[in-house]
Parts: C-alpha cells; structure tokens; sequence
C-alpha cells in the first residue's frame, strides 16, 4: 500500500505526501492485514490496531498527572464510562477541559490507542484532558456510544474543580473519525459546552459525498471499511438519517459552540466534515476550517509517524484552545 500505484486515480489528482506514503509502508511491515472483509474479528482488529498506534502513534515525553475515573451512567451502562483525566505540569490560570471521544468506527481503538496524542496536545495548550472509553460495537449497538459521551460531557460539566480545573473552566468536546460523529451529535443536546473540534469527522452515515466515492478504494479507511464499521455498530439501516446518530441531519445548527474541523485531504470523510462546516457557518456559528493536504484518514492521532503533517493540525487545535482558557 506503500506506493502510487495503489492510489489509483487519486494518486494522479493530488500530491500524496511522503509521510502518508511511508505510513503505509509502515503497515505492510508490521504485518497489518485489511478486515473490512470480515476475515478479522471486530477483537482481532483491536488488538492490531493497539498494536499499530503504539509502534506509529509513539510515546509521549509528558509531564504531569493521569487520574481516572469511572463516570456513573444515566443511560443504562451499569459498569459506568471509564475515563482518564491529563493534567499538564505546566497548567494554565483557569485551564480549559477538553473532552476527548476516540475515532476507530465506534468498534476499535480505546483510550490507549489515542493517549499518546492526547498528552502533547494537553502539554502544548497547557489545559486539562478527559480522554473517553465509551462503549463499542458490536457489543453495544448506537446509540449505545452517544448515551456515554453525553453522560460523561455533563458529569464533566458539574466536576470541573474535582478534576483538576477551575469553577470558571471552559468545556469542549472533540474527536477523530467517529469520535467527531459523537462530539458534533454531543454539542446538539449538552448546551453548556464552549468549543468543539471535529477531526475527520463522519456526519452523514448515508456516505454520499464526492470524497465518500473518490477514496472509495484507495488504501486504508475507504468505503469498504466504514460500511464494515457500520455493519457492526447501527442497530438498524434508519439510523443512518436519524438525526442522533447522524448529525448532519439535525433539523438546527443555531446556537451550537464554536467549532474548528480538521479535515484529511485524502480522506473519504472529507466532504461531510466540509458540508457540516457549512450548516454551522450558515447557522452563525464561528467555525474555522483546515484541510491538511496531502494527509490520509488517522494521520492526526500518529504524531510521532505525522510530524510534518500534523505541524499545522496541532498548532490550530493548541491556538483554538487556549482561546477559551486564561493564561
């Protein structure tokens, strides 16, 4: 998957960068093997990407406190929401709390998979991070992952103190892939939140878009994966329009936060983070838009592989932060 010739025309049309490339490489050598045909169970999937995120994603020189805790549930989940709490060393006055839900097709990845990430962007903006372990598919069907993520974005909301913050802390949400499906479906019913930052996210499951069908093949997320992601977590095909499932769908965008996307260009995503966008501005929403070029579906959540690539991404969502948070 390593080379040109397997992006087919897309290789022809944009200028694919060298990190995204040798990413691929990288993933033949580690013997990755393609599962969007059911040869891998949905546990097998996750034990390889684990596997994955900790060769490419790497380790993070943090300096700081991890705590966790297990959110009670209102929404049927008896075990409650596992969650871990980064406190930068070097912390701001009255540092925001950013909320993290993980990308992985609502059935793989995990807070371990997205650690990494999650403590260089706590260290760099200087504010506090709950990163999220909602639960997956196929085990828990939608809207099993939404119910978490609002339980624990309002438990966030009435601890802010206890977690390290201040009284006054800003609240947002976030996420990669469908992590972003979650936070953009989160900020319509949890109305106290104060930014979002949508990386790739899915809106629209009917996966209609112009990118949906140009990357419909290429290497790594394409179509075929997502609808294998799909297969596993909808509970039934009318959710894919079901305006709590699929965001792109809800009938208002007025009053939601302030929101920053982050788009792949060589992504399948790319056009319903695009077209999502576009409801919140013409809604009055302030919305800043980055297409990182040249950069595949996950490279966000690999900064030691992505350093290029995540250069402008990362220094967007620190600048976004810190907007809401006192130095």
């Amino acid at each position: 998957m390593g080379d040109l010739e397997a992006w087919g025309e897309a290789g022809k049309r944009y200028e694919i960068h060298e990190e995204t490339l040798s990413c691929f490489t990288k993933l033949d050598e580690l013997g990755t093997k393609p599962f969007q045909d059911g040869s891998l169970t949905p546990e097998e999937v996750r034990a390889q990407i684990l596997r994955v995120s900790e060769v490419i994603g790497g380790l993070p020189d943090f300096e700081g406190s991890e705590r966790q805790f297990l959110v009670p549930s209102q929404s049927g989940n008896e075990e409650g929401v596992p969650v871990s709490v980064y406190k930068p060393k070097d912390l701001s006055s009255v540092p925001a709390i950013w909320i993290y839900f993980h990308g992985g097709g609502l059935v793989i990845c995990s807070r371990n998979t997205h650690s990494t990430m999650l403590k260089i962007l706590a260290r760099r903006a200087r504010c506090i991070v709950v990163n999220v372990d909602y639960r997956l598919a196929p085990e828990h069907k939608a809207p099993a992952a939404f119910d978490d993520c609002r339980d624990v974005s309002r438990w966030v909301l009435r601890n802010k103190v206890l977690l390290g913050g201040h009284a006054d802390s800003s609240v947002g949400v976030g996420g990669d892939s469908c992590g972003g499906h979650l936070a953009a479906s989160i900020t319509h019913d949890v109305t106290d939140l104060t930014f979002q930052i949508l990386v790739y996210p899915l809106t629209d499951l009917t996966l209609s878009s112009k990118s949906a069908k140009e990357f419909e093949d290429t290497p790594g997320f394409n179509n075929a994966r997502m609808k294998w992601y799909m297969g596993h977590f909808l509970a039934n095909e009318g959710q894919k329009t079901d305006p709590v499932v699929s965001p792109y769908h809800r009938p208002s965008f007025t009053g939601l936060p302030p929101a920053l996307c982050i788009m792949a260009q060589l992504d399948p995503l790319r056009d319903d983070g695009l077209a999502y966008s576009k409801k919140l501005k013409d809604a009055g929403v302030p919305t800043d838009v980055l297409v990182v070029k040249g950069a595949p579906h996950m490279f966000y959540q690999m900064p030691a592989h992505f350093q290029q690539l995540n250069k402008e991404a990362y220094k967007k969502t620190v600048d976004f932060i810190q907007q809401f948070q006192q130095e």
